[in-house]
């Protein structure tokens, strides 16, 4: 019997999860001192930018802080509360525009160094998945919790393990390659692309008769239920 919609979100995210984990530990031996070696003078740069932004906030809530006093010490009257208003809105305007000028020097470097973070998990994940993948031949950790697994059909119809090829592409190139790439292009459209992609893959699955999704479709493959231990 083919498995729903959920068994198989809740095995990708148990999948997810644990690849995530392995690659965050890379990242925390040695990844992070890589990419803030790439950075000239990272450490002054970033100590000196932590300070502003932090100076930055700090004057922002003492500006928040000074406007609700002034509310309410004008106590209803709709010229103090303007006048209040005013200055508070004069105030944040100056201290928006003053933290631009101070932060514009140090923008730069550290924005390239967040970038190669998000590179450096998006690729990880989908090199994580991949080997974990095709290592199991698509018996991944999360299929075995959710006892799902993932099949193909030969000649006369019955269900045979898939091939490496077809568990690489069912599993990385076409369920998580395109959203790493829409993620290291803008993390706004990569949640937004993730969100479409669960959504065309729980419509297929609730109108066609096998449960089928497209990369499914196409690589001739379905998700069955299954016992522990297959």
């Amino acid at each position: 019997m083919s498995a729903g919609f959920f068994k198989r979100l809740s095995s990708a995210i148990v999948d997810f999860v644990l690849v995530f984990i392995i690659v965050y530990a890379l990242f925390a031996i040695g990844g992070r001192s890589i990419l803030q070696d790439r950075v000239d003078y990272f450490d002054n740069r970033y100590t000196t930018y932590s300070e502003i932004t932090n100076v930055y906030s700090e004057d922002i809530l003492a500006a928040q802080t000074e406007y609700e006093a002034s509310m309410e010490l004008a106590n209803g009257n709709e010229e103090l509360e303007a006048q209040a208003a005013e200055t508070y809105t004069l105030k944040t305007s100056m201290l928006n525009n003053q933290n631009m000028v101070d932060i514009q020097p140090y923008n730069l470097s550290l924005t390239g160094y967040y970038l190669e973070i998000i590179y450096f998990f998006a690729f990880g994940v989908v090199l994580a998945i991949a080997i974990l993948s095709v290592a199991t031949i698509g018996k991944t950790p999360g299929r075995r919790l959710l006892q799902i697994k993932l099949v193909s059909q030969n000649n006369e119809g019955e269900n045979v393990a898939p091939n490496a090829i077809q568990v690489f592409f069912h599993d990385t190139i076409l369920k998580y390659f395109f959203i790493a790439i829409v993620i290291m292009m803008n993390p706004i459209y990569g949640v937004v692309f993730i969100l479409m992609s669960l959504f065309i893959d729980m419509f297929m699955m609730t109108v066609t008769k096998n449960k089928t999704t497209i990369r499914d479709y196409f690589l001739r493959l379905k998700v069955i239920k299954a016992g522990y231990g297959y």
